[in-house]
């Protein structure tokens, strides 16, 4: 398995520390086994993205405390509301000289699929980004494929990378 590059690899770990950290207020045990997640940006809005990932009960538990950790560290964050199936949170994190706000909503279906919408400010912007808005879309679609390890998750490119490597444990 190759690292994801630096930025990549930091877009990632932010949005499973948001995710983690909006799942830590009332966590839906999601199914273990293999989920498919699309994603869509404002930036590429006619482009899904497609990754797949094996998940357990270590690695939901794992990336909580992985959220919590960077919310603690970066972010101001609002205590989540949640009403029935949704979940709403919102964040003020500093990156460097940027101050990142963010809302996401997120909607679950049991404990086999969600939507989440989520939107973004930068100021000063990021690059070139000041703003943007995700779409995510994810449902679990059976056990995990032979050979794969909780946390495995397969890039669009066909790269696998663990999300247990990445937030710093070992497989």
């Amino acid at each position: 398995m190759r690292p994801l590059p630096t930025l990549s690899r930091t877009a990632a770990l932010l949005g499973l520390a948001f995710a983690g950290g909006a799942l830590a207020a009332e966590p839906p045990v999601l199914k273990s086994g293999l989920w498919e997640v699309f994603r869509t940006t404002t930036q590429q809005p006619d482009r899904k993205i497609q990754t797949t990932m094996c998940l357990d009960d270590s690695v939901q538990a794992q990336m909580r405390e992985f959220g919590m950790g960077v919310a603690k560290e970066m972010c101001t964050q609002n205590p989540p509301n949640v009403e029935g199936n949704k979940m709403t949170v919102s964040a003020t994190c500093k990156l460097g000289p940027t101050t990142l706000k963010s809302l996401s909503v997120t909607t679950f279906n049991g404990n086999a699929s969600y939507h989440m919408d989520s939107s973004a400010t930068y100021d000063p912007p990021l690059g070139s980004m000041a703003d943007m808005k995700m779409s995510i879309d994810a449902k679990w679609v059976g056990p995990c494929k032979a050979g794969q390890l909780p946390g495995d998750m397969t890039l669009e490119t066909g790269q696998t990378v663990n999300i247990k490597q990445m937030m710093g444990n070992k497989k």
